[in-house]
């Protein structure tokens, strides 16, 4: 068997699923292996996780749109210098330029395009292919893993979590993983059944906290609505609203 290279396309590793988020999880969790197996650190590692789950909402909701008949393509190779992830849709692309920017004032509360900047944020390299629907991505170990200094601005995110999501402990979960990054808000059941968690801190803390809610908590989530806004900076600490 050929060794990966990533320099060198033609050694990729491949794996092709379905237009199903479910199913993204075993490629993407094969990736984070072999960096954790390389010795990346763990802002790499939690740096490159964030890129694969950008990437590949992006490929199975925008890209593919969700249709079971269409599929998603990744390509990959680990080695102990740098990881090269390739995530491809079959769907009709865009244009990364017309994106909007979404850390424009008037776009902040909008999601539209936030997984694009993300992941030129957190990635040493990012090239989107054949129109879109190909996008090429590269984190090396001994690269900073850090973002940019645009994503360490303090911000508001406002996130709502629906499913069954109340009466599960879902709050006290948020805030023990809230005590462990710096954020400050709350979190607070809804009249509706949803919780709606506010806090305030840098983007790479704020990404943190929601990623790991989700997978601590997700069996009981079914969708989470996230916006971003300008940080008042009112809040002093993370609690339990009532």
């Amino acid at each position: 068997m050929k060794a990966v290279d990533p320099d060198n396309e033609a050694t990729f590793c491949e794996c092709v699923v379905g237009s199903d988020l479910r199913e993204t999880c075993a490629p993407k969790q094969t990736i984070l292996t072999e960096l954790q197996r390389c010795g990346y650190a763990e802002d790499a590692v939690f740096a490159m996780k964030l890129a694969l789950e950008e990437a590949l909402t992006n490929a199975v909701k925008h890209g593919n749109r969700s249709d079971p008949a269409k599929k998603v393509i990744v390509r990959y190779a680990v080695s102990p210098e740098k990881a090269v992830v390739i995530v491809r849709d079959e769907g009709g692309g865009f244009l990364p330029e017309d994106v909007p920017d979404c850390t424009s004032p008037d776009r902040l509360p909008m999601p539209n395009g936030r997984g694009i900047m993300l992941m030129r944020a957190y990635m040493d390299e990012v090239c989107y292919r054949d129109q879109g629907r190909e996008v090429y991505f590269v984190k090396r170990r001994a690269a900073s893993a850090s973002p940019c200094c645009s994503c360490n601005e303090t911000v508001r995110r406002t996130m709502h979590f629906s499913g069954n999501v109340q009466g599960v402990g879902f709050r006290y979960t948020a805030a023990n993983l809230a005590s462990r990054v710096r954020v400050a808000g709350y979190v607070r059941n809804l009249p509706d059944g949803r919780v709606e968690l506010v806090a305030e801190g840098t983007e790479i803390e704020l990404d943190r906290l929601e990623s790991e809610i989700q997978k601590a908590m997700k069996q009981y989530i079914r969708d989470v609505a996230c916006s971003d806004s300008s940080a008042t900076g009112e809040f002093k600490s993370f609690r339990i609203a009532h």
